[in-house]
């Protein structure tokens, strides 16, 4: 009947009412939940970055971090300020062993060669009078400045190219090279670093060699 029919579509209507309330009221629900699952989650993000924070904070972890932290600081301030600038490395080999076994092996070389000197330029020195004395002539060599320059050979306040300079002449006169001592007695002249007056007395003593002892020695 009509009036059976209308009372189904309004049941039907009813129905259809109290389902979407339903619906409306769970899906209201499910927000809500959403929005609590969202608060909560932003909650404990921001509890672990409080904690992180404290951490950070924490005297007894941060010892080393803060120290870290300031001297970056530090090196940033600095770097800002121009004072820091890249540095390159050096590349070098240090042998201070072997530095020093050549330092000690040249000073004792030095040493021996100005002691060689000394007695050699004694020698010669009392050749050199003795010859002046016997032939009454004034001798070119004053012997107190003479007696000065042994002196400074024995205390070794002389420079060691001056040594060196000296040990050739020496060596020349060994060889009776009369020639090549000539020009190392030149070379001595330009090239020492004694006081003038001493420079006269060396090349007066090796000259007396190459006029007065090698020539005789020679024609023997």
């Amino acid at each position: 009947s009509l009036e059976s029919a209308e009372e189904e579509y309004q049941g039907q209507t009813k129905r259809k009412r109290i389902r979407r309330k339903k619906q409306k009221s769970s899906l209201q629900n499910s927000d809500n939940l959403h929005g609590e699952q969202t608060e909560s989650g932003m909650q404990e993000t921001l509890v672990q970055d409080n904690l992180q924070l404290q951490q950070i904070d924490s005297p007894k972890i941060s010892k080393n971090k803060k120290r870290k932290m300031k001297k970056k600081r530090h090196k940033e301030k600095m770097k800002a300020a121009g004072l820091v600038t890249k540095t390159t490395g050096v590349d070098f080999t240090y042998e201070p062993d072997k530095n020093n076994r050549e330092e000690a092996a040249g000073l004792k070389d030095i040493d021996e060669k100005a002691e060689s000197i000394l007695d050699f330029l004694q020698a010669t020195q009392q050749i050199y009078f003795a010859d002046n004395k016997s032939a009454g002539t004034d001798s070119a060599v004053n012997p107190a400045t003479a007696q000065e320059l042994l002196q400074y050979l024995e205390s070794r306040t002389i420079s060691s190219s001056d040594v060196s300079l000296l040990h050739q002449l020496k060596s020349l006169v060994l060889l009776q090279d009369i020639e090549r001592l000539k020009d190392a007695l030149k070379q001595f002249q330009e090239q020492s670093l004694m006081p003038p007056d001493h420079t006269k007395i060396v090349t007066s003593l090796f000259h007396y060699w190459i006029t007065d002892i090698l020539p005789v020695r020679n024609r023997r």
